[in-house]
């Protein structure tokens, strides 16, 4: 699997487990049992942070190639 396409997996994955805190999040408001309303609310805690992992690991992150392309600057003087 090339890098593109992991990395449009892993940022559908991202914005699918956001989508999944918002609509936790929308349950937990509307819901007349606050211990349920308890229990949603760490179901979004959790799609949250997830969501958050998801899309760091999705995000660019400098390579071996980019690395090598910094050169040190020579002052002469």
């Amino acid at each position: 699997m090339g890098r593109t396409k992991r990395k449009l997996i892993k940022l559908s994955r991202a914005e699918l487990l956001h989508e999944r805190a918002v609509f936790c999040k929308r349950l937990a408001v509307g819901a007349a049992d606050p211990g349920f309303s308890e229990k949603l609310q760490i179901l979004v805690d959790e799609y949250e942070a997830e969501a958050a992992q998801a899309a760091l690991q999705a995000s660019p992150q400098p390579g071996f190639a980019e690395a090598l392309n910094a050169r040190p600057r020579h002052q002469t003087g």
